[in-house]
Formats: C-alpha cells, sequence, structure tokens
C-alpha cells in the first residue's frame, strides 16, 4: 500500500521559500562583484545579476518540487 503522506506544514514551505531567496540573492551578489571586477557597465552588471537569481532560484525551487513529488507530499 502506498498511500500518500500529509502535506507538509506551510511553516516548513515558508521557510525553505526564505532559504531559496536568500541563497539566490547570495549568487547574485557574488556574480554581480565578479561583473563589477571585469570592467562591465553597471546596466550589464544587473542584468546578469538578475539573471543569476532568477536562474538560481527556478532551479532550487524546481528541486524542492521534485522531491516533495518524490516523497508523495504536495509543497505548500
Amino acid at each position: 500500500m502506498n498511500t500518500p503522506l500529509p502535506p507538509d506544514p506551510p511553516r516548513t514551505w515558508v521557510l525553505w521559500m526564505v532559504i531559496i531567496v536568500l541563497f539566490s540573492a547570495l549568487v547574485a551578489v557574488c556574480v554581480a562583484v565578479l561583473k563589477h571586477t571585469s570592467g562591465a557597465g553597471t546596466a550589464d552588471t544587473i542584468l546578469y545579476a538578475g539573471g543569476a537569481f532568477g536562474a538560481t532560484s527556478g532551479l532550487c525551487f524546481a528541486a524542492v518540487g521534485a522531491v516533495a513529488s518524490l516523497r508523495g507530499r504536495t509543497p505548500g
């Protein structure tokens, strides 16, 4: 018998969201610093940092959703 587990409590999902946003911001800041030290302009630096933030958060949310799905839970 494979019965699905109850959904995660909302506070767990909120904690995951906070961790993902903070990690994505850290990646974006690192990319911005690297891009700025390479001599890129402000617009390019912001564009690359925003792309890094979006890509990192997208991958992290997909990973959390995949793990929740494999465990038989619904995220959120």
